[in-house]
């Protein structure tokens, strides 16, 4: 039943907004986000959205289809294809006119991810003997075509996320950031009420899927050892069951090691874990700007982040230099470090940095801004 439902929601989309314009355009990502009512799982829902609102504010009528489909499409009709997948690879082989290609990168590049993410897995198995490559976060498919050929890029991230692109393709690239869900109306409130001599012995890991691709292997060892500090997790451990079996003790039998599992922004949880917890800590080997860590510093948290996150700390984060543990160690003795209004001071400037540069506005202004640029060159 649920394959049913996947392929129905999944299903193509023709003028989304039925207009009548001459310019038509292709969306080749996610289809979801146009045919349920809006959730809290991930931000590339209201991105998705935003994206498809500016082509229909810039003239063109919206066709969506998923990243994955694979059956026949007429290319002619579009004068522009954007985002990623197999219909955006398949245009260049069966296309009969010129279409403008836009790859829209929601990670950093798949050759950096996939080797890196395979490091990650191969370190593990040097210290538990154990292959985890379902804790990853490969990509099988690595789609060389459209980060080679196409037009333009527009990806989400800045720094090491341009330049993992800029190693295999010569044309222009355009970055976006990632957006947030604003969960409390005003959470400099939570900053005034935070006790920071106490919080700042709270970290939070906060992810999706890919326990190794993100580090969490990294910080069990760590915090595992340490118990003057505690770690929060918070992430679908359940969907990663050999990951779960090899740090059973590290997540279940460790007195300052607290494991939640998958946690929704709306809950009681993530409002405690906002409270009580002064830096969420990521050392994640490739990212596009997680949102789940935006979601965070959005409501104070100090971001202790390594540069493949795509993250700009701004001084009031703390850079991870290198993902070992002895680095992940000494950006933690930093943090820790720091005395109680410093905290506070970064803690405010993390909710204004987040707030003046991760809102779906600013996403929408930035990726108008990149198409106009884009379709006007072309």
């Amino acid at each position: 039943m649920k394959y049913y439902y996947y392929l129905w929601l999944n299903r193509p989309i023709k003028n989304f907004f039925n207009t009548q314009y001459k310019k038509n355009v292709l969306i080749s990502y996610i289809v979801h986000p146009f045919r349920r009512s809006k959730d809290f799982s991930h931000t590339n829902v209201i991105e998705a959205l935003s994206i498809a609102k500016v082509f229909k504010n810039l003239g063109y009528n919206v066709d969506i289809v998923h990243y994955s489909y694979s059956y026949k499409i007429y290319y002619n009709q579009y004068d522009i294809i954007f985002g990623f997948g197999e219909p955006l690879i398949n245009s260049f082989y069966k296309r009969e006119r010129d279409i403008l290609t836009i790859y829209y990168g929601t990670g950093m590049h798949v050759c950096h991810q996939n080797h890196a993410t395979l490091k990650r897995v191969k370190e593990v198995y040097q210290k538990k003997g154990v292959w985890i490559i379902e804790s990853s976060r490969l990509v099988e498919k690595t789609w060389s075509v459209q980060t080679s050929l196409v037009d333009s890029m527009i990806v989400i991230g800045y720094g090491e996320v341009v330049n993992s692109y800029r190693k295999y393709y010569e044309g222009k690239i355009y970055p976006v950031p990632v957006t947030y869900y604003k969960i409390f109306d005003n959470p400099l409130n939570i900053i005034k009420q935070k006790n920071f001599l106490n919080g700042k012995k709270h970290f939070v890991w906060f992810g999706s899927g890919g326990a190794i691709h993100k580090g969490l292997d990294l910080l069990l060892e760590i915090f595992s050892k340490n118990n003057q500090l505690n770690l929060h997790i918070c992430g679908p451990l359940d969907k990663e069951p050999k990951f779960q079996k090899v740090f059973f003790k590290e997540l279940y039998n460790t007195s300052n090691i607290y494991t939640y599992g998958f946690v929704d922004l709306q809950s009681n949880v993530f409002k405690k874990i906002v409270r009580d917890n002064v830096f969420v800590i990521f050392p994640s080997c490739s990212e596009g700007q997680p949102s789940s860590i935006i979601n965070l510093m959005a409501n104070g948290l100090i971001p202790i982040v390594h540069s493949y996150s795509g993250i700009k700390t701004k001084g009031f984060g703390v850079t991870i230099n290198d993902l070992t543990i002895n680095c992940i160690k000494e950006a933690i003795d930093y943090a820790v470090s720091l005395g109680s209004k410093e905290l506070k001071e970064r803690s405010i400037k993390s909710i204004k940095y987040t707030e003046e540069n991760h809102s779906l506005e600013k996403f929408s202004v930035k990726m108008r801004e990149n198409l106009e640029k884009i379709i006007a060159e072309a």
